[in-house]
């Protein structure tokens, strides 16, 4: 199947936006809960960016903000975005490694990495390493939200999400099967993605597939503390007290 989809950025913003506002929210709840320095003038970090959205909403709230992708075509897509709407707050972003980037973007009051993007990260020794240089840029008092859905090995059906976006003349949906794995031995979870583009009266197919590393509450947890990090807490998306249970989705705050 293609990969190609993370490539189109446009195509991706145009996806991923409705709701931002009210997502960027609940991060700034969290980040007044949990963090030392918070709101305007503070800076945060989104390793793994994307396109920027959360970073551009949080600049135009009055947050500096520095994001980190390691696709150019998306941070040259963050870039020019940031640059058509005016921001209260400085954006930066750039180029990088989710396991190799402490030494670019100095220190940070909040970060955080949503919606089970660390799960790209293939095992559990690029974890650890993505954690220790989270942990060597947050300042005394900052934290770390990572939203992640834990795995029970064998008790997970398959599931399937519709997305949509529209902006313009375009409208884009996605179909998304998750398989999960049936036991410990396969840590990873199989994604099957089909994208339907719509402009005007052309249609447009894609097929993409890739997989998520899965984690029990136990390896998390054992690969958190290996990282050099603590949870502190474990929230919703707005910052409320929450437990997933067996397994499922859930904000993690996370402390040297």
């Amino acid at each position: 199947m293609s990969t190609g989809f993370y490539e189109d950025p446009a195509v991706f913003d145009i996806l991923h936006a409705s709701g931002t506002a009210a997502e960027v929210r609940g991060l700034e709840r969290i980040a007044r809960l949990f963090c030392r320095r918070h709101g305007r003038g503070s800076t945060w970090l989104e390793p793994a960016c994307g396109t920027g959205r959360y970073l551009r909403a949080a600049a135009r709230r009055g947050m500096n903000v520095i994001g980190f992708d390691l696709s150019p075509a998306m941070v040259r897509y963050a870039k020019e975005a940031c640059g058509r709407r005016p921001a209260d707050g400085r954006a930066r972003f750039l180029v990088a490694d989710m396991t190799r980037f402490a030494g670019r973007t100095g220190r940070v009051d909040f970060a955080f990495c949503p919606i089970n993007t660390i799960r790209h990260l293939e095992t559990d020794a690029d974890m650890v390493r993505h954690l220790r240089e989270v942990g060597r840029v947050l300042r005394p008092g900052a934290v770390y939200a990572v939203g992640l859905s834990t795995t029970a090995y064998g008790v997970e059906a398959p599931a399937e999400d519709v997305w949509e976006g529209r902006r313009g003349a375009c409208h884009v949906k996605q179909i998304v099967e998750y398989l999960p794995p049936a036991s410990p031995a396969n840590r990873f979870e199989e994604v099957f993605s089909h994208l339907v583009i719509t402009r005007g009266r052309r249609e447009e197919h894609r097929d993409h597939a890739y997989r998520l590393r899965c984690y029990s509450m136990e390896q998390w947890s054992r690969v958190v503390r290996r990282g050099g990090l603590r949870i502190e807490a474990v929230t919703d998306d707005r910052g409320d007290p929450h437990s997933p249970g067996l397994f499922g989705y859930a904000v993690y705050i996370l402390t040297r």
